[in-house]
């Protein structure tokens, strides 16, 4: 049975591009009829440009003040309603040119930026070819996470397209142009927080090390700018963060509450995720990096239903190793639950988010699935190369 459904490949490529235009149709319909009209205070690029703008009026000491970020986005024009800005200092210098254009033609400008950056992210780890692949890419931009994020301005895809481009470069044999790569995560890293320290586990040390030294510069270049008062600014950002209803449904505190007992949770989640990692070292770098975005998910304190776009990529990556046929329809009721991640919550993402990571602890290595030397289209008897790239 399993292998008469998989040797229908045509059949599903059609099926994948019915569905993807279907979601892509209705990811049009919302945001031709809601995010573009109430752009004011549904589009979180205002909060960004709004940030660039009190670093030009207030210094970057006063980013994360919220009297001066309110008052420079209710500034932008009437109608444009403020909340707290949150993320790290990079993604304000990558919105910096875009402060110089009128706020609607930067609006236009980043979400082209979004979607070149979610189309890099599905050339580069989408597989398959022709019609499959392409099937794929509808059903990538119309899945609600992904469909949301880049209509309210999210760079959720910009650390997906990342994480991509590290993947790949690694694939080709570029360890240190995929580990600056990799250093993009930092634009919101907690969705691939663990995704170096699995690289790093599963032996790919150059890697770890040039996005290491990528981060450790940035952070430092971050910490001069903001100053002592700019960085207690953050930190009392990222707690007020960490308590809201909107960041926490979506999270394992959501479900547990905080204090200990999510210690705990968080503690097993990272154990569990680097030891995936380590018993897929010598074997390429796609499962490491899936292990490191699943467990950076589960491990956070607030996700957005947003952020579950990263699960697309590392489904992307699961299917790249022939994956068991549970693994598959595992992959495939989960894309379900991301499409009604509105409807059914957070419990079945959770759960599906721990059994994916508990089948690559389970699912060792075998002769069957990749090795990273091989070619990416080369038949898997021949892809068992040894590891020498880092």
């Amino acid at each position: 049975m399993i292998s008469y459904v998989a040797s229908r490949k045509r059949l599903w490529s059609l099926v994948a591009m019915l569905v993807g235009a279907l979601l892509v149709i209705r990811a049009i319909a919302d945001a031709a009829y809601v995010y573009v009209p109430q752009y004011r205070f549904r589009n979180d690029f205002r909060l960004l440009y709004g940030a660039v703008v009190t670093t030009f009026h207030d210094g970057y000491s006063h980013l994360y003040d919220p009297i001066a970020q309110k008052a420079a986005v209710e500034g932008l024009g009437p109608g444009f309603y403020w909340s707290l800005f949150l993320n790290p200092p990079p993604l304000v210098w990558l919105a910096t040119p875009f402060a110089a254009l009128p706020i609607s033609v930067a609006i236009i400008l980043w979400t082209i930026l979004l979607l070149a950056s979610a189309a890099l992210t599905w050339y580069l780890a989408a597989p398959g070819a022709g019609l499959a692949k392409a099937g794929l890419g509808l059903m990538w931009l119309g899945v609600v996470p992904v469909s949301f994020g880049i209509g309210v301005g999210q760079s959720v895809v910009l650390v997906a397209a990342a994480v991509a481009t590290a993947w790949w470069l690694a694939e080709h044999d570029h360890p240190v142009w995929a580990g600056l790569a990799l250093s993009l995560i930092v634009f919101k890293p907690q969705l691939a927080l663990f995704v170096p320290l699995c690289l790093a586990v599963s032996g790919h040390a150059r890697v770890f090390a040039a996005w290491l030294v990528a981060t450790v510069f940035m952070v430092l270049i971050s910490l001069a700018l903001l100053g002592h008062d700019g960085v207690t600014g953050f930190r009392e950002a990222l707690a007020v963060a960490s308590q809201w209803e909107i960041t926490r449904s979506y999270a394992v505190s959501g479900l547990i509450g905080a204090g200990p007992q999510l210690y705990v949770a968080q503690a097993i989640v990272a154990v569990a995720t680097l030891t995936a990692a380590w018993r897929w070292r010598g074997h390429g770098t796609a499962i490491p990096i899936v292990a490191g975005i699943t467990g950076s998910l589960l491990f956070t304190p607030y996700v957005g239903f947003q952020d579950f776009a990263m699960l697309v990529l590392a489904g992307w990556l699961v299917a790249r190793t022939h994956p068991t046929p549970w693994q598959v329809a595992l992959l495939v009721v989960g894309f379900a639950l991301l499409q009604l991640v509105l409807t059914v919550l957070a419990v079945p993402i959770l759960a599906a988010e721990v059994l994916l990571l508990a089948s690559l602890i389970y699912h060792a290595p075998d002769s069957t699935r990749l090795a990273p030397n091989a070619p990416l289209d080369a038949p898997p008897i021949t892809r068992m190369a040894p590891n020498a790239r880092d």
